[in-house]
């Protein structure tokens, strides 16, 4: 290969990296479902993934760091932790509809992009008072 073509080569290959970084790609770590999403809830982003658990007719969501260590709320470390309900209403969302909206989405709120947020189950009250201040201050629409 000359010297000319080697170069081309390494532009394009410095080109391919940095738009990945840019647009903030990151390899999934092993230990996060296929189905996370890639979110900015940290400096160094994250994961989010939602299921609708058909056996309790419940959602359930999992956030996790970016190394792929899975997130829990304060003394909270079971399974019981990633049962999520609506902010408002008390019907599961479908599967189909469990889109997650990465711009919005925190570790404790799930913000779906049809505008259902969805709070953890055994820290609902405290989230759902979160929320409620974030809709009067303007920061984002209502659900």
């Amino acid at each position: 290969m000359n010297r000319h073509n080697r170069h081309l080569q390494s532009s394009a290959m410095l080109a391919i990296l940095v738009t990945n970084v840019a647009c903030g790609w990151q390899r999934r770590p092993s230990g996060v479902p296929d189905g996370a999403v890639r979110v900015p809830f940290s400096e160094s982003g994250g994961w989010a993934y939602c299921w609708l658990d058909k056996t309790i007719h419940l959602n359930r969501c999992r956030t996790y760091n970016s190394a792929g260590d899975r997130l829990y709320r304060f003394r909270k470390e079971n399974d019981d932790d990633d049962v999520f309900l609506r902010y408002q209403g008390s019907v599961a969302v479908p599967e189909e509809e469990l889109q997650i909206d990465i711009i919005h989405t925190g570790p404790d709120v799930i913000w779906l992009q049809n505008g259902v947020i969805l709070l953890p189950r055994n820290d609902f009250e405290h989230q759902k008072q979160f929320v409620g201040e974030l809709m009067r201050a303007g920061a984002k629409g209502s659900p």
